[in-house]
C-alpha cells in the first residue's frame, strides 16, 4: 500500500499514529472505530471490457461492503454523511451460512442494485460542484458511478462525455508538483480565495492528484459496516491519479509523469483568486509581494493579475542585478573606494526573473545610480579609450533609471574618440597660454582667431612647394639641355657624385625644416616648440620626386640622366627613411585602437581622421612591397653571380657590371619586361673577360647593350610608379592630418615659411641637374 505523503495533510481526511497505521479522521465520520475490527472478506476482480467491480463473493446481488471499489478522493474531501446513509440505505444485516432452516453466521451486505437507485443523480449532483473542479477528480468519480450503477452519465445524459477517455491535453493548463507551494510566501500559501474565502490549501488539495492511483487507509477493506453507529464508514479512499489519461499506447510512453504530488493549474485558478485590491502580500514587503505575484504568474498567467503587473517588482530584470552578472568598466583601478562599496551598499536579495521566485543576490540599480555620476571618478576613467568605455558603462547602468542626470551635457562626443584621441602623438603646435585660443580637455576643441591660418591655406602652401620644385627642375633641366649643345663639351660622370648630391638635396630639404622651425620659435606663444618631433614629421611632407624623375627622361646607364635621377631617388629615400617615424608611428596607434575596424565611427572629424589613417597604411604597404622586391632582386643577383669571377680593376668597371646586373634582377621582379632569350638568340660560347672570345649567332655586346636598356626602362617605370603612389599616399595623411588638426597645428607667418620651403626646393631641383 503506497501512502500520499503529500494530499493527506492538505485534506486533513486521515491522520498517522506513531507506529504507522493510518486511523480514520473524524472529518469522515464520527467515530473511534479501529480498522482492525473490521472481518477480512474475499477481495474483488474486474473483467476485462468495461471496468465493472466482480465481487468474488456475489450472494444473489448482495456483497461484502469490502468488495466495493473506495472512496473517490473528491467526496473524501467533502461531508460525506449523504453518501455514507445511501451505502447505509443499501446495507443490511443477511443470513450467509444455514444448517437446515437454521441460520448459523450473519453478515452484514451490500445490495448492488439498491446501490444502482440510492446513488441517483440528485445524490451526485450535490456534490458534483467541488468534484467538477478538476477533470482527472470528476473522471474518478465517474469511473465509481459506472462500476457501482453501471450509469454512463452522472446527473444528465451526455454529461460525462470525454471522462472515459482522457487524454494529456484534458488539462487544459497543464498541471504542476504540488511542492512549488514551497515557492509561495506564506502571506500567500496562507491566504483565502477572495470569491470563495476556501483556504489556499484547501483549493490547491481539491485539485491536486497523484502520479498513479493511490490507496489511503486500508486497501485490503475499504468499507466496514459499524454496529455500533448503525452506519457503512469508510476506511480507506482513492487518490486521483494521473494514470487516468494514460489510456493509449502512445500516451502511456510519451506523457507519464515521475512519481509524486501534483495540482491541476486550470482547477486552482479558477478557484482560487486574490483581491487585486488588497492583496494578500500587499503589506508583506516588496520581496513577498514580488513573490506573490511571481506565483501567481507562474500558475495562472497574466490573467490574473492587473495590467502592468510587473513594474514594481523587485526582480532581476532590470531594477536589480545579480552579483555574478555585475561588471567594472576597464578603469576600475582608478575607481574610489567609496565607489566600489557601493556595490556592498546597495545590496539586497531580489527575484530571478523565469518562473517561480528563485532568490538572488542582487545590486540594486536605483541605489547604486544615486550615488555615482561622470566626476565621482577621474584618472584613467577619463582618458580616451578607458573614457568611452566607462560613459558607455555609467550610460548602459544607469541611463534608463527615473531622475538620473550623471553624464555631462556632452557626453555624446566624450563617448566617441575626440580630435585630440585620434591624433597619434602627444605634442602639439600653437601657442602656448594664449588668450586668442580657448580649449577645452574633454571636447579637444578649440577656437582659433586668425593666427591660426586655415586648412585650405596649408593645403596651398604644401601644393606650392610642390609646383615649385616641378618648374625648378624643368627649367634647370632645359639650361642643361642648352648649354651642352651649345658647347658641345663631352661629360664623363663619376659614379660617386650622385650619392653626394642625393645627401645633399636631403640635407637642404632638413636645413629647410629647421629654419622654419627657428622661425616659429621667434614667434610668441611658440618657444616650446619640440624641434626634432617637427623635423622629423615635417620630413614626411609630399614631395614630387616621381614628376622630377619623369622629367629628367629615360636614363641609360652611366650618363647624365642616370646619375640626376640617382640624386633624387637617393634623396628620397633618405627623406623616407625619416619620415617613417611619424608614418609607422600612426599606423601602430590606429591598429592599437581599432581605428582600421570602425573605432572612428561617430567621432567628430572622423573622415580626416580616417584619410590620414589610410595614407599612413598604405605607405606601409608601398614601401613594405618595394623593399620586399629589392631584397629578392639582391639575392637573385648573389645566386646568379659566377663562383669565379676575374677580377677588373680597371675605372670601376666591375662595380657598373655588379649595377647592371641588379637592376636586371629588379626589372624581372618589378617588371617583368626582360623576356627569357631564344634558343636561336643563345651564343655557343660566352666569355665577360677582356682577354676571350665569344662565339655565337651574333655579338654578345649588342645583345648585352639590349637587355641593359630593358633593365634600365623596366627599373625607371618601376621607380616612377613606386614615387607616385608614396606621393599619393602622404598626401592623403597630410590633409587628414590637416583636417584633423587645423586647431591644434597652427603654422603662423605661413607665407614666410612656405617661401623658405620654395627657395631650398629649387636650390635642391638646380643641384638635381
Amino acid at each position: 500500500m503506497k501512502i500520499s505523503t503529500c494530499l493527506v495533510p492538505l485534506m486533513g481526511v486521515y491522520g498517522a499514529d506513531a507506529k504507522g497505521s493510518f486511523l480514520q479522521s473524524p472529518s469522515i465520520v464520527a467515530t473511534n472505530i479501529n480498522p482492525a475490527e473490521a472481518i477480512h472478506t474475499t477481495t474483488v476482480e474486474y473483467d476485462g471490457k468495461d471496468g465493472i467491480l466482480l465481487p468474488q463473493d456475489n450472494r444473489n446481488g448482495w456483497v461484502n461492503p469490502e468488495d466495493l471499489a473506495p472512496m473517490p478522493q473528491c467526496i473524501a474531501q467533502q461531508d460525506q454523511s449523504t453518501w455514507l446513509r445511501a451505502m447505509t440505505k443499501c446495507t443490511s444485516k443477511r443470513c450467509t451460512s444455514h444448517f437446515a432452516f437454521i441460520c448459523t453466521h450473519h453478515q452484514w451486505l451490500t445490495q448492488l442494485s439498491c446501490l444502482s437507485i440510492a446513488f441517483s443523480p440528485d445524490i451526485i449532483e450535490s456534490y458534483l460542484p467541488y468534484c467538477g473542479r478538476s477533470v482527472l477528480a470528476k473522471a474518478q468519480l465517474y469511473q465509481w458511478v459506472h462500476i457501482i450503477t453501471g450509469r454512463t452519465w452522472l446527473i444528465d445524459v451526455g454529461d460525462a462525455s470525454g471522462l472515459k477517455s482522457l487524454s494529456p491535453h484534458s488539462l487544459a493548463e497543464g498541471y504542476a508538483a504540488v511542492n512549488v507551494i514551497h515557492n509561495a510566501p506564506t502571506c500567500l500559501s496562507d491566504s483565502v480565495s477572495a470569491s470563495s474565502m476556501e483556504p489556499f490549501r484547501h483549493v490547491m488539495a481539491s485539485c491536486g492528484f497523484t502520479s498513479t492511483t493511490q490507496h489511503t487507509g486500508n486497501a485490503a477493506r475499504p468499507w466496514e459496516y459499524s454496529e455500533r453507529l448503525r452506519s457503512m464508514i469508510a476506511l480507506d479512499f482513492e487518490t486521483v491519479g494521473y494514470d487516468l489519461v494514460q489510456r493509449r499506447i502512445y500516451d502511456l510512453v510519451l506523457h507519464r509523469i515521475g512519481d509524486g504530488d501534483y495540482f491541476d493549474k486550470d482547477c486552482f485558478c479558477n478557484t482560487f483568486n486574490i483581491d487585486l485590491n488588497n492583496e494578500p502580500c500587499s503589506g508583506s514587503g516588496q520581496l513577498d509581494f514580488t513573490k506573490e505575484r511571481l506565483w501567481i504568474y507562474a500558475t495562472c498567467g497574466s490573467t490574473s493579475l492587473p495590467e502592468n503587473w510587473a513594474d514594481t517588482l523587485k526582480t532581476t530584470q532590470f531594477a536589480y542585478i545579480p552579483i555574478e552578472d555585475w561588471h567594472w568598466p576597464k578603469c576600475v583601478t582608478d575607481m574610489p573606494e567609496q565607489v566600489i562599496g557601493l556595490t556592498d551598499q546597495c545590496a539586497t536579495d531580489a527575484c530571478e526573473v523565469g518562473g517561480y521566485c528563485k532568490i538572488k543576490r542582487a545590486v540594486d540599480r536605483a541605489c547604486f545610480c544615486r550615488n555615482i555620476n561622470y566626476d565621482s571618478c577621474g584618472g584613467s576613467c577619463q582618458i580616451f579609450e578607458t573614457r568611452i568605455d566607462y560613459i558607455k558603462w555609467l550610460h548602459d547602468l544607469c541611463g534608463n533609471v527615473q531622475d538620473w542626470h550623471g553624464l555631462p551635457d556632452n557626453w555624446r562626443q566624450l563617448a566617441v574618440p575626440t580630435t585630440l584621441d585620434m591624433i597619434p602623438w602627444g605634442w602639439k603646435l600653437k601657442p602656448f597660454n594664449d588668450s586668442d585660443i580657448t580649449y577645452t580637455a574633454s571636447l579637444g576643441d578649440a577656437r582659433a582667431t586668425e593666427k591660426c591660418a586655415s586648412n585650405e591655406s596649408k593645403l596651398t602652401s604644401f601644393a606650392l612647394v610642390n609646383i615649385a620644385t616641378f618648374l625648378g627642375v624643368a627649367l634647370s633641366q632645359r639650361i642643361r639641355i642648352i648649354r651642352r649643345v651649345a658647347r658641345r663639351l663631352p661629360w664623363n660622370p663619376q659614379p660617386w657624385p650622385w650619392v653626394v648630391k642625393g645627401t645633399l638635396i636631403a640635407a637642404l630639404q632638413l636645413f629647410a625644416n629647421l629654419f622654419n622651425i627657428l622661425l616659429i620659435q621667434q614667434t610668441p606663444g611658440y618657444e616650446n616648440v619640440p624641434v626634432i618631433q617637427l623635423m622629423l614629421l615635417w620630413s614626411s611632407m609630399p614631395r614630387p620626386t616621381w614628376l622630377t624623375i619623369s622629367l629628367i627622361g629615360v636614363p641609360t646607364f652611366g650618363d647624365l640622366k642616370f646619375f640626376a635621377a640617382g640624386s633624387s631617388l637617393y634623396a628620397e629615400v633618405i627623406l623616407q627613411f625619416l619620415s617613417a617615424y611619424y608614418l609607422l608611428m600612426t599606423v601602430h596607434y590606429g591598429r592599437k585602437h581599432h581605428f582600421y575596424f570602425g573605432g572612428m565611427d561617430g567621432a567628430e572629424r572622423g573622415g580626416p581622421a580616417k584619410m590620414m589613417y589610410a595614407g599612413a597604411l598604405a605607405w606601409l604597404i608601398i614601401v613594405s612591397v618595394v623593399i620586399a622586391q629589392v631584397i629578392r632582386a639582391i639575392r637573385m643577383s648573389r645566386l646568379t653571380r659566377p663562383v669565379f669571377d676575374t677580377p677588373d680593376w680597371q675605372g670601376g668597371k666591375q662595380t657598373t657590371s655588379k649595377i647592371e646586373e641588379l637592376m636586371d634582377h629588379l626589372d624581372e621582379c618589378c617588371t617583368g619586361l626582360v623576356e627569357s632569350r631564344g634558343s636561336e638568340e643563345t651564343p655557343l660560347i660566352k666569355s665577360k673577360g677582356r682577354d676571350h672570345t665569344d662565339y655565337g649567332t651574333y655579338s654578345v655586346k649588342g645583345h648585352d647593350d639590349r637587355v641593359s636598356k630593358k633593365s634600365f626602362l623596366g627599373l625607371y617605370a618601376a621607380t616612377i610608379i613606386s614615387m607616385l603612389l608614396l606621393w599619393i599616399a602622404q598626401w592623403l595623411f597630410w590633409g587628414g592630418f590637416i583636417g584633423l588638426s587645423a586647431e591644434e597645428f597652427c603654422l603662423p607667418q605661413l607665407r614666410v615659411l612656405t617661401a623658405i620651403w620654395t627657395a631650398f626646393s629649387l636650390v635642391g631641383a638646380i643641384i638635381i641637374i
